[in-house]
């Protein structure tokens, strides 16, 4: 087993709230960042650290400088940390892997992590019964033509427009997901099945929890904007904690 600790979060939604919520916010991620630098530790990022991310020509969203100098220092004191694109910050590319020393991801890791063959996603997408995201908004906003075309708009046009669909999504992403917890311990099933220890997704906005699948696990790490919970694996086991203080 590794003793290098490895932490997940996800769901903070950066830039959705008020000067006060956000420095909240900010002040956790920087917190959980500097104990996994403490530790020479891992981190993983489950998607929709920002609300919204898009990297324009040459321009990336405004507002996000702090954050962005936290993940750079954390990654300068020897933490090792991804990006896991969720529908809220898919589009992270180059500029911010370049801003932060952070490596993105915009497909799901599979992988060993701490001694588990680890799945580890955002987790959209995952329900069946999401027909209409799985089927049609998520293809039409990865497309590559489209995501061409957005990026050709100023950035203040194309940050206020997918502001109004971000704000939107999160309310839909709320009423939906109380109705399809089944659905989603269903998908973590099959995720097992394939030879998985651990599946371990955000997205929900659920509390976090651990669920026990016989020879795996099913593992939501809930949000970083209320509940501020986060996972971490050591020492050959997974635990999930709160950043509350």
């Amino acid at each position: 087993m590794s003793s290098r600790p490895i932490y997940f979060f996800s769901d903070a939604h950066l830039g959705a709230g008020n000067a006060e919520t956000e420095a909240i916010k900010i002040a956790k991620i920087a917190a959980l960042l500097d104990r996994a630098a403490k530790e020479h530790a891992k981190c993983f990022v489950l998607g929709d650290l920002f609300d919204f991310w898009f990297e324009f020509h040459r321009k990336i969203p405004r507002g996000y400088d702090e954050i962005l100098k936290i993940l750079h220092n954390a990654t300068e004191r020897g933490v090792e940390l991804h990006l896991i694109g969720g529908n809220h910050d898919w589009w992270a590319g180059d500029r911010f892997a370049e801003a932060t020393g952070c490596e993105v991801h915009h497909r799901p890791f599979r992988g060993t992590l701490g001694g588990f063959r680890v799945y580890a996603g955002h987790g959209d997408g995952l329900a069946p019964s999401d027909w209409g995201y799985r089927n049609l908004l998520r293809p039409i906003l990865r497309n590559r033509v489209n995501i061409s075309l957005f990026r050709c708009l100023p950035r203040f046009a194309g940050q206020l427009l997918a502001n109004i669909v971000s704000d939107g999504s999160r309310i839909y992403t709320k009423r939906r997901n109380l109705k399809l917890e089944a659905e989603y311990l269903d998908a973590a099933r099959k995720i097992a099945a394939s030879g998985i220890d651990l599946v371990i997704i955000g997205h929900t906005h659920e509390p976090a929890r651990i669920v026990d699948l016989g020879d795996a696990k099913y593992v939501n790490i809930g949000d970083f904007f209320e509940q501020f919970s986060f996972a971490r694996i050591a020492d050959g086991e997974i635990f999930l904690s709160t950043n509350q203080d």
